[in-house]
């Protein structure tokens, strides 16, 4: 699977998923660091990826439609420790196909998920 983590992701969840065999495209080791959201966005439409966000702008559904990505995936909890995130992504990339969530906005809280 296409990840583009962004910026404010653990970038233990980027060495993780690359050693699951993902294709990750982080946003940290882009040569522009600090593109604007919108950039960060259009990566993610462009490649047909999956954005893994903890940037709560990312799930306003007229700024950044899901549907036109493979999938917006939102940390919502600011505290967690880069061990909790990876646990959290590799629970949730275990536990559902990605075609259950293609182009749809995923909530991960540390004891539920909610796809809209």
């Amino acid at each position: 699977m296409r990840i583009v983590i962004d910026e404010n992701v653990s970038y233990g969840v980027v060495e993780r998923l690359r050693m699951k065999g993902h294709d990750v495209i982080p946003i940290s080791e882009l040569p522009a660091r600090g593109i604007s959201d919108e950039d960060v966005y259009a990566l993610t439409v462009r490649e047909q990826a999956v954005l893994v966000t903890r940037d709560y702008h990312f799930t306003n559904p007229i700024r950044f439609p899901a549907e036109k990505t493979a999938g917006i995936i939102y940390i919502r909890h600011g505290n967690l420790k880069s061990e909790e995130e990876i646990m959290l992504m590799e629970n949730f990339l275990h536990e559902y196909d990605p075609e259950v969530f293609l182009g749809k906005l995923v909530t991960l809280y540390r004891d539920s998920v909610k796809i809209r």
